[in-house]
């Protein structure tokens, strides 16, 4: 799973990087900044960061399938220039594929995130991932609500198209989706 979740965020930040002009992207001299003074600019301890998306819709063993992609909404605020503490929440629809047994699944969460902004010299590109705790929430129709705890791993990349807004894309373990993408707003 780490791996997927790394191949991951390094697929999407080089997607990121090849459809942006990238070489006049580059901040000069970033490595030859302390590490304490260095960052890309895409995330800092005065981020308040809401972004919505969509996940991709998946089938658990060809027996559940989803209806409608999961739905998710997510907040982060930074606590020091790399590290930030965040909200997720999701919410998928999907059905039981040998039973008129439909359901629908939430998941809620609290995330600690690691921001790559110290190592990326890109100034639109923030690289990130995540661990926290939370719970999967289960309503199925003929056999009533089941709450889990839940590991939540993330990993991911956010393209800055102003200074305020950009888009995501994201894989992670959360029960909803394996991949989820949306559009993101830095206030």
């Amino acid at each position: 799973m780490r791996k997927l979740l790394f191949s991951t965020a390094a697929i999407a930040a080089l997607s990121f990087a090849s459809i942006s002009n990238a070489p006049a992207q580059v901040i000069k001299g970033f490595y030859k900044q302390p590490y304490k003074a260095r960052n890309n600019g895409t995330f800092d301890k005065k981020a308040g960061i809401f972004s919505i998306g969509l996940g991709a819709p998946y089938s658990y063993a060809n027996y559940y399938r989803t209806i409608f992609p999961p739905v998710y909404a997510k907040y982060e605020m930074g606590i020091i220039d790399e590290i930030g503490i965040g909200l997720v929440g999701g919410m998928g629809f999907g059905s039981n594929r040998y039973s008129d047994d439909n359901y629908s699944t939430t998941t809620i969460g609290v995330l600690g995130y690691y921001h790559f902004n110290k190592f990326i010299p890109l100034k639109k590109l923030d690289v990130y991932a995540g661990l926290g705790i939370g719970m999967d929430i289960n309503n199925r129709m003929h056999r009533g609500t089941e709450v889990n705890p839940l590991l939540l791993l993330k990993a991911g990349a956010r393209y800055y198209f102003t200074q305020s807004f950009g888009v995501y894309i994201e894989s992670a373990y959360d029960m909803l989706s394996v991949a989820n993408a949306g559009v993101t707003f830095r206030f």
